[in-house]
């Protein structure tokens, strides 16, 4: 017996051991834990808050790279480690493109140019592109829009630009795009090309004439303007004019005599007038091998290189170009886009892709700088409206004024601060830490808000047209063999959405009508809702004779 209860007291002790082990094991991985969390969490913190970067897994965006996606639902905020930022000093100017959808004079400068002056962002000033909407005069007063502005209207501009202490860059196409003067029967034979209206020639003197005259009028309505920018970007110059043969020069030698002999009239009629021009003609091949070629438009004018990418090549950083600008011009200049640089039918403006555009050119000048391959004075942000005078309406102006802010203080901060406020304007000032009463200048407002709702309303449309297709594809349509209850529930769907897309149509056309005259309205709709509406018409129709079938034959169906 005694032996028995030895043998249980010894049972007793040796579990009361295990378990004090066990006990002494589970404490001390605990503890390691502890600290390793802890030195894992502090680490994450500490990095998080010396790259103020919040990490947030996003989804894969097509149209930009795929490590440069940016989720609209989370905020991502990069901060650019560079404390010598030269974008300080960078004078910063917002283009406007009047050769798609140009906003009614009285109902947009005034408010605009406010709201860009209270935003306090640094914008320098304003680059107009005017296209065919000055209210020119003389031989030249039939070839402007028949909705141009009046001379009123350019006078607001100037007054209203003043006020709010913004400059006012004109923007006159003096090569290429010169499309809304040349398909006019009247202008054929100033093309350099007769069989298209894209380019003037550069061999008859009756062009500088023409030219002399577009010029002297630009400048007469801006008297308070030093700076001209003359385009001559995409210049697809043939020397194809018979009038060419006449003197024998090559395509490089012939854009840069007629280059020269513009800043000539520009400089007789203002002689102080800084002359801007697009680069992407200068920085090829032809000029890179050829510098005493572009030596001749030394001190003549100062280029804008433009760049709509959201990542830069590696071929374009390192282009020797940059070093050439920086030798022979007093001035360089850099061109990224808020809207409009990324497809040719466009209905809302795609943020991401552009703030990432003004992010890579901030990379790019704040090396340049620190490499001392070249130094750049200005930004313009540009905002198409068409790729040229006879393509479609892209993004109009209202939906882009997220990517316009945005673009804006990523240049004035080295951070990219993006979130999805496609209806919000009033979160977007807060994110950037603006008052969110400001909103309440910008002309069009209701425009952003009233595009985004139909864009939404358009993708399950689209959703449900697609899956009606896999419901009832044409084979069976044609055999009215169809489920009867999905076909009828689909439909359904359609003509409710069909419904809600007419009412928001209505709201959306009088809004509209507000900022833009008609015609830009009627070809805004016939782009972007007429096709849809179509196709929601022929849709119904055609799958309404599969919904009354009520009998079906035995397979094979032929």
């Amino acid at each position: 017996m005694r032996t028995l209860n030895n043998r249980l007291v010894l049972m007793k002790m040796r579990r009361l051991f295990e378990f004090l082990i066990l006990t002494l094991f589970i404490v001390i991985i605990f503890t390691i834990s502890s600290k390793w969390t802890s030195i894992t969490t502090t680490t994450v913190t500490d990095t998080s808050k010396h790259l103020n970067i919040k990490i947030t897994p996003f989804p894969i965006n097509s149209y930009l790279p795929q490590d440069k996606s940016i989720n609209s639902n989370d905020n991502i905020i990069i901060k650019n480690s560079n404390n010598n930022d030269p974008s300080s000093s960078l004078a910063k100017y917002i283009h406007l493109d009047l050769k798609g959808a140009p906003p009614q004079a009285d109902k947009f400068y005034e408010n605009f140019f406010n709201f860009i002056d209270k935003l306090q962002m640094g914008v320098k000033g304003i680059v107009i592109e005017y296209e065919d909407m000055l209210p020119l005069q003389g031989k030249l007063a039939n070839t402007t829009h028949r909705f141009s502005y009046s001379k009123s209207d350019i006078q607001l501009i100037q007054t209203s630009a003043k006020t709010h202490q913004l400059d006012v860059i004109p923007l006159i196409q003096t090569f290429g795009h010169l499309e809304w003067l040349l398909k006019l029967q009247p202008y054929e034979l100033y093309r350099d090309d007769l069989s298209l209206p894209m380019v003037i020639t550069p061999c008859l003197n009756t062009t500088y004439i023409l030219l002399e005259d577009l010029l002297t009028q630009t400048l007469d309505m801006h008297p308070f303007s030093n700076v001209i920018h003359i385009g001559c970007d995409e210049v697809v110059l043939t020397n194809s004019h018979p009038q060419c043969r006449e003197t024998s020069m090559d395509i490089p030698e012939r854009y840069v005599d007629h280059v020269k002999r513009v800043v000539k009239i520009i400089r007789k009629i203002r002689p102080a007038m800084r002359i801007l021009i697009w680069d992407d003609v200068i920085r090829g091949d032809q000029f890179i091998l050829n510098e005493k070629l572009l030596e001749e438009l030394k001190g003549l004018v100062e280029p804008v290189a433009w760049n709509y990418r959201p990542t830069f090549e590696e071929s374009y950083i390192s282009s020797p170009i940059w070093n050439i600008y920086s030798k022979l011009f007093s001035n360089t200049w850099a061109a990224s886009a808020f809207k409009g640089g990324l497809n040719r039918y466009s209905m809302q403006t795609n943020t991401s892709h552009h703030v990432l555009n003004n992010y890579a050119w901030l990379q790019f000048i704040q090396a340049s700088s620190a490499q001392k391959t070249s130094s750049f004075s200005a930004i313009i942000l540009t905002g198409w409206s068409r790729f040229d005078h006879f393509m479609p309406l892209t993004d109009l102006l209202p939906t882009a004024y997220q990517s316009l802010v945005s673009s804006l203080y990523t240049i004035n901060t080295g951070k990219i601060i993006y979130n999805d406020y496609m209806n919000d304007c009033d979160g977007l000032m807060n994110s950037i830490g603006k008052d969110s009463q400001l909103c309440q200048s910008l002309p069009g407002l209701s425009i952003w808000s009233g595009i985004s709702s139909l864009a939404l309303s358009l993708a399950q449309i689209e959703d449900r047209l697609t899956f009606l297709h896999t419901v009832s594809p044409s084979y069976n349509r044609k055999h009215r063999f169809v489920r009867h209850y999905e076909l009828d529930s689909r439909l359904n769907e359609l003509q409710m959405l069909q419904s809600d897309l007419l009412t928001m149509t209505q709201l959306l056309n009088r809004h509209l009508s507000e900022l833009y005259s008609l015609d830009i309205v009627d070809e805004w709709f016939d782009l972007y809702l007429s096709p849809v509406l179509g196709r929601i018409n022929t849709t119904l129709i055609e799958f309404s004779s599969a919904r009354n079938q009520s009998s079906w034959p035995r397979r094979p169906l032929i």
